[in-house]
């Protein structure tokens, strides 16, 4: 087949045309990218392959023994240290919890530049053993009355929780500030009751919408770390008589102060009118919650959950202590008490008395 003149003068042309203009066919240097560069690209999943293109990261693992991999690791086990309130200077003494919130504050950013997509948000974790010292067999309410299981509610049961949350608007006033979904889900799951056929006794179903600050504001010995307001929905999706369920305004501040990181999530019950289940869980939960984490080291946090209900006659006081520690190399062990109320909202007016044990999956910190 003969190939006619002009048209092959045009391919003709066509390859010279590609050989001249791409630098690598025309026997030139690709154009040189520096890191400095790449941090300019906003795509994450794209910024990372620059970084990787530049230094070349595969070989340089290859090279690199696992002593020096190590090593680097633990040089870098605080990534983001604490600066001050407009992001500039680095915080002289600042702790392992500030550190640690820094950190989690920058791997958002980061994970929402790769993908926007869910991420941890209050603990999750997995308690495969609890003992529950005054199991509640018939719960009740004053609109609601008496009712029960139709079984015998045993006293070892498993519990878990799973939490997340989603960036829904960010930089929404500026790129400090976020507007998040979240949602927290608590069960209560009679595993070991298998003349019941192992039922799930109860489930806490929390869904919240809530705009956050990164404030990252200096007062006094430590930081106003963030600052957030919502609308928080909780109800066990349960029929009557056995529903219980309600909504609130919530706030948040977190404050950060050498290895103890502090949290006041105050909160508005919004009335209901008499179609209420559970009219005075005010009377039992009180207006909010105050958290204490200790990071004892990298691997190790204390808590301390508590609420009150701020009555001088019918005081009220619940608490929650746990306790996250590693097991190997990637597993964190978890031990977790509870004495008070509203350990989930069936059992809000009963005091309830937990022992249990189990793995981390997200820790606060």
């Amino acid at each position: 087949m003969m190939v006619s003149s002009p048209l092959l003068t045009a391919l003709t042309l066509a390859v010279a045309l590609l050989v001249l203009t791409h630098p690598a066919l025309a026997g030139e240097s690709p154009p040189v990218v520096t890191v400095d560069e790449c941090a300019l690209i906003g795509n994450g999943v794209k910024r990372l392959a620059c970084f990787d293109a530049v230094v070349n990261t595969r070989e340089r693992v290859n090279q690199a023994s696992e002593q020096e991999i190590e090593a680097v690791e633990q040089r870098t086990t605080l990534l983001a240290p604490a600066r001050d309130g407009d992001g500039g200077e680095v915080i002289a003494g600042t702790g392992i919890a500030e550190a640690l919130v820094s950190r989690h504050l920058a791997t958002e950013k980061a994970f929402m530049s790769f993908a926007g997509g869910f991420l941890p948000y209050k603990q999750s974790y997995l308690l495969p053993y609890t003992r529950s010292f005054r199991p509640n067999q018939t719960p009740s309410t004053p609109t609601l009355g008496d009712t029960d299981y139709k079984y015998g509610v045993d006293e070892d049961e498993a519990k878990f929780q799973i939490s997340f949350k989603l960036p829904l608007l960010t930089g929404l006033f500026d790129d400090k500030t976020t507007l998040w979904f979240g949602y927290t889900q608590l069960s209560f799951w009679q595993l070991y009751n298998t003349a019941e056929s192992a039922p799930f006794r109860e489930t806490n179903y929390e869904p919240e919408i809530f705009a956050r600050y990164d404030a990252g504001l200096n007062i006094g010995p430590g930081r106003i770390d963030t600052v957030a307001i919502g609308f928080n929905h909780q109800s066990n999706g349960r029929t009557e008589p056995q529903s219980r369920s309600w909504n609130r305004i919530t706030g948040t501040l977190v404050y950060g102060v050498d290895n103890w990181l502090f949290m006041v999530s105050p909160w508005y019950r919004l009335p209901e009118g008499s179609d209420d289940n559970n009219p005075d869980i005010d009377r039992y939960l009180g207006y909010g919650d105050f958290l204490a984490v200790y990071k004892i080291d990298e691997d190790q946090s204390a808590s301390l959950k508590l609420r009150n209900n701020l009555r001088h006659s019918d005081n009220k006081t619940s608490l929650e202590i746990g306790y996250s520690f590693p097991i190997g190399d990637t597993l964190k062990g978890y031990v977790q008490y509870f004495n008070g109320y509203g350990e989930s909202l069936v059992d809000y007016n009963h005091r309830s008395h937990r022992l249990g044990f189990g793995i981390m999956l997200h820790d606060w910190l």
